[in-house]
């Protein structure tokens, strides 16, 4: 789905594929999740998974538009790349914008927390689709992979071409975090098949046995995120216990 730029899109394969760092992410203000449905707890645990959603996909920034791409193998469009950043967690949407339009919950503007997309369209027909990575008192700020300039993030609530065209937004997250376990809850708050920490090595120390929680506490658990740089991590935890 491209946006509504009337230039030419680039067409050239990707010339480089970003690498992340999850840890090394330094989000600004954000806005914890308010649903009255979940605890204290799982509300902060939400705020993380979103957080850690929206942070991963600046990781893309610089990437050149592509129609109809949905992987760093082919480019992205706009929402191709909405699509495949929340996979990445086990967030599951169309790949289609007017699709995605319809999923999840909808939420005020001036209530958007990182990961919700929020959709842009002329005479109601959706034209494109953009991340929130925060919203401060400046306004909402999105990533997103636009037709002229690829995956960038601005402030859409002060853009001249962005903010006459934004229509809603939605909450993709919440209720497939729910519903999926997404969210590592503390054990006692957790069903049988609802876990998704990696399961601890036996024998450990308590000291390693420590650390190992802080730092399962600390990134995306292996279940919701698949990479190779954390299942690293976690194995120089071990061999740093061994």
């Amino acid at each position: 789905m491209s946006d509504s730029l009337p230039s030419s899109c680039p067409k050239q394969p990707l010339s480089l594929i970003l690498i992340f760092s999850l840890l090394s992410f330094a989000f600004s203000p954000a806005f914890a999740n308010n649903d009255p449905q979940l605890p204290p707890a799982a509300q902060d645990q939400l705020l993380q998974l979103r957080e850690f959603i929206a942070g991963y996909a600046q990781n893309f920034v610089g990437i050149p538009y592509r129609r109809g791409g949905i992987s760093t193998a082919t480019g992205f469009d706009c929402s191709g790349f909405t699509s495949f950043a929340l996979k990445e967690f086990g967030v599951q949407v169309s790949t289609g914008a007017a699709i995605q339009a319809d999923q999840g919950a909808p939420v005020l503007l001036d209530e958007v927390e990182p990961g919700d997309l929020v959709f842009f369209g002329r005479r109601g027909r959706i034209t494109h689709v953009a991340m929130v990575v925060k919203r401060t008192e400046e306004g909402v700020f999105c990533v997103h992979s636009t037709c002229s300039r690829g995956i960038m993030v601005e402030n859409i609530s002060t853009s001249r071409y962005w903010k006459p065209k934004i229509m809603f937004a939605r909450d993709v997250i919440t209720q497939q975090a729910i519903d999926k376990c997404l969210l590592p809850m503390p054990v006692n708050e957790v069903s049988e098949d609802c876990s998704t920490m990696p399961p601890l090595p036996e024998p450990l120390t308590p000291e390693c046995a420590e650390e190992y929680a802080e730092m399962c506490a600390s990134i995306a658990p292996l279940a919701m995120l698949a990479s190779p740089d954390l299942q690293t991590r976690i194995n120089d935890c071990f061999s740093r216990c061994n």
